[in-house]
Order: C-alpha cells, then structure tokens, then sequence
C-alpha cells in the first residue's frame, strides 16, 4: 500500500515493492507470480478490511434503523479504514478500473452494495415518520455517499490532519437536516457526534442590506468560484450593490454567533402568465465551506420560504446540478418536487 500510494501504477514495481517491504525482489516474486496479481490481492485486502469495519458496526447497531444508518455513516470515516495510504490506494485502483474488469467487480460490488445499504435504511427511517414525508430515500441516499466520498477525498489531499471528528459531526448534522424526526442536530463545530453540545446558538438569519455588502460579496464571490468562475471580488460587489440599488433581488445572511456572515440566498420575484400570479426564483444558496453540515442552508431556504408566503407569491421555482445529490436531498425533505414535465431551453447571447 505503501508503494502504490508513493508511486501510483505508473512507477510500480515489484523492486520497489520489496524496498518498501524490507524484502528482496526474489521473495516478493516467490509469493506472486507478477506484479498484477500482487495488485490485485492488495485491492481485495482493503476491500475486505471497509466491508468488515462497516457490516461489524451494523452488528453492534442493533434493530433500529436510525442508528444503523448512523452506525454506517461513522464507520465509514473509521480511522482504520481512512488512513490516507488506504484511501491513496483506493483512488489509484478506482482511476485504472476503466481498463481493468477484476477491478471493477471489486470496487463495483462494493459500491453497490454499499449504496444498497444505505438505501434501504434511508427508506426504513422515512417510514419512521409521521406524517411520512415526500421526499426520496434514493436522491438523500445518493447524497450520503457524496458526503462520504467528499471527506475521503479530503484525507486523499489533507492526510494525516484531516479532521476526522469534525467529518463525522457534519455527516450527524445532515442526517438530522434531512431526518429531523430520528436524529438531534449537533450543535456548534466540533461537538461530540456522540453528545451534541447544547446551549450553542444557532446562526441568526436575517435580510441583508447594503451595509452587509462586503461580507455578501466575500461568500458571493465564494459562491462563483465554487461554478468554475474566476475570483471576481470588486465584481461581486459592483453586482450586487446594483442590485440593492434597484430592489430586483431578496439577500438573506447568514450569521454565526460572532457575526461572521457564513451563508446567503438570493431570491429574484418572477411572474407566471398562465397563473395570473408571481412567484420566486431562488437563484443562489451557498454555505461558507467551514460551516457546512449544521444546517445553515435549510435555516436560509427556509426563511426564503417564509419570504414568498408573505409576499403572497404562488412558488419558488430553483435549478440544480444533476450531480448535486446532497442540494437535491435538501430540497426534496423540504417538500420542492422535481419537474418532469417540462424541458428547459436557454439561448446565450454572449
């Protein structure tokens, strides 16, 4: 693992192998008949040691649905599963899996089976509710293995200080935004996922104004960068002071209890000519990364919400990624249904 990690497949070789071992090249080769074959028990070791982790967590968990669904989550961020040279080894298998067909049963099956897990659980909790909600255990399991998939990429770049404690805390306080009924919000970053903190105030959302606008154009900017855009923070603000200027959009801001802003939404009104009516376009939500997974984005759309019934509007219309399960799950819990009957055009004019 060692190796693979240092060197990826590119520069393998079976005397590297041995001099990271302490072994000689013969021994090596007396025990695999070539480097490929030493490859592919390496994949079926780790794959082994993530299935035993997570299926004996599940054990201990007991019947109850919310906290084997838990009991997965934490364990998938287990230390002896996400030392970094396991996840290195992990990516580098993942990324050769294209060419290889034994690869991809193992990884494939893991996944599978992984994301079927998670699923059926996520479809027990639902069931837990009452009233059961509309909202998809598939989209929110989706996200779950997004989220978990995010932090592995953080160990793969972050290594040894990569925080696991704050990881598992935000995976508890998204089960908690999308499961309200079976699960207690962490409060306050860095509580113990096993004794969520009390007495921590949660982050005050209200209107912003242009006095706000250089804390609204820092996350705007944020926000830009995160869609591929290049750092712009004078033009976050020549955009959004216009904006402020003519009343042509609704901010609302996020605040922590030191009055840091940590997240905004901004909604533009529409009108419907088939309905007679207007309604709201929520067009950004973005979350200050470090702020992320305690339920600071449900805090802004609901309060989003709360707007357009009171301005007598007839809906909130907002578009996303296909790929961003974790946004998906969030408007789905919240009651936003997919369209299906309409396609969307857009026509650029440069």
């Amino acid at each position: 693992m060692t190796s693979i990690a240092r060197q990826g497949f590119s520069n393998l070789t079976l005397s590297r192998i041995a001099g990271h071992a302490g072994l000689t090249a013969g021994i090596v080769n007396f025990y695999f008949n070539s480097k490929e074959a030493l490859l592919l028990e390496t994949l079926k070791s780790v794959a082994e040691e993530f299935d035993h982790t997570v299926y004996s967590a599940l054990d201990r968990a007991g019947s109850s649905p919310a906290e084997r669904l838990r009991a997965v989550v934490l364990a998938s961020l287990a230390p002896e599963i996400t030392e970094p040279r396991k996840v290195a080894v992990w990516y580098a298998f993942m990324s050769e899996g294209h060419a290889r067909a034994d690869y991809q049963e193992i990884c494939g099956h893991r996944d599978q089976r992984y994301f079927t897990e998670i699923h059926g659980l996520c479809r027990e909790v639902i069931a837990l509710a009452n009233p059961r909600p509309a909202i998809s255990a598939s989209a929110i399991a989706h996200a779950i293995c997004g989220l978990i998939d995010e932090f592995w990429q953080d160990v793969l770049f972050i290594g040894a200080d990569f925080e696991r404690e704050r990881a598992s805390n935000q995976c508890l306080a998204f089960l908690a935004s999308v499961f309200p009924w079976a699960y207690q919000m962490p409060e306050g970053e860095g509580a113990d996922p096993q004794h969520p903190g009390a007495g921590v105030r949660k982050p005050a959302i209200r209107r912003a104004s242009t006095d706000d606008l250089s804390e609204v154009a820092r996350l705007f900017d944020l926000y830009r960068q995160f869609y591929q855009q290049p750092a712009n923070r004078r033009g976050a603000g020549v955009y959004l002071d216009q904006r402020f200027a003519a009343e042509d959009s609704v901010i609302f801001l996020a605040e922590d209890e030191s009055g840091r802003a940590i997240g905004f939404t901004q909604m533009y009104p529409a009108l419907c000519s088939v309905a007679m009516a207007r309604y709201w376009v929520l067009y950004d939500l973005f979350v200050d990364r470090a702020a992320r997974g305690a339920g600071v984005g449900r805090m802004l759309m609901e309060r989003a919400r709360a707007h357009a019934v009171e301005s007598g509007a007839l809906r909130i219309d907002l578009e996303t990624a296909v790929d961003n399960t974790i946004g998906q799950a969030l408007y789905e819990s919240l009651g936003y249904v997919r369209e299906t009957q309409f396609h969307k055009y857009s026509l650029n004019l440069g």
